[in-house]
């Protein structure tokens, strides 16, 4: 990991894959990584230190993906946001839209974890998108 690295927050309940997207991206120099199983754990962590890029988990117990993309975002604790689903009938709100979050952005599970990283890449304005 280099001084300058992007920091990623991962917001999953589901402990397999957010294990798999963390040791995916942590391979990559330009990523710091952290994680959290909760939106509410996220956003304590966000609390402690801001995200570039967030990749939520629409569907967590107690508060939602989208409830914690909103607080999020107002805070200012976490710069965009990549959204992970297990929901096949998922549709973008018009909060999330609202927000710059487009299709591009929705990843359904299980997701291709190359053509993840170029998303997020773009997204950050990196090289390699």
């Amino acid at each position: 990991m280099t001084q300058d690295a992007m920091e990623l927050l991962i917001i999953d309940d589901e402990e397999r894959i957010r294990q798999l997207l963390m040791d995916f991206l942590e391979d990559f120099e330009e990523f710091s990584v952290r994680a959290a199983d909760s939106a509410e754990t996220g956003l304590t962590e966000l609390g402690r230190k801001r995200a570039d890029l967030c990749i939520v988990d629409m569907r967590l117990p107690g508060m939602d993906g989208q409830g914690f993309i909103l607080a999020a975002h107002k805070r200012g604790q976490c710069g965009r946001f990549v959204l992970h689903t297990g929901s096949m009938d998922f549709k973008l709100t018009e909060p999330l839209l609202a927000l710059g979050i487009s299709e591009r952005d929705v990843f359904l599970k299980p997701a291709d974890a190359d053509e993840m990283l170029k998303r997020i890449r773009l997204v950050l304005n990196l090289p390699g998108a």
